[in-house]
């Protein structure tokens, strides 16, 4: 990723959650992101890609991480 395409995502991150979260700032965060590849080379494989915010630990990557996977779980065994 380039730095310029990182430094506005890091910028639009934060814009939302202070938008969303009364004014708070970004801490940390964990992009995960799987699209789909074309090419011949690819034998159209699935792609994956992740952006952290600079500087985050790993225990704080970890973290959000398993956060997630939580959140998620119960979100399904809600349905």
């Amino acid at each position: 990723m380039s730095d310029q395409t990182k430094a506005a995502l890091d910028e639009a991150i934060a814009t939302h959650f202070a938008d969303e979260q009364d004014g708070a700032i970004v801490t940390g965060y964990v992009l995960q992101v799987q699209g789909q590849g074309f090419t011949d080379e690819d034998e159209d494989s699935t792609r994956m890609s992740r952006e952290l915010l600079d500087g985050q630990t790993l225990p704080l990557t970890l973290g959000l991480i398993d956060y997630a996977r939580v959140r998620v779980q119960a979100f399904a065994a809600e349905d």
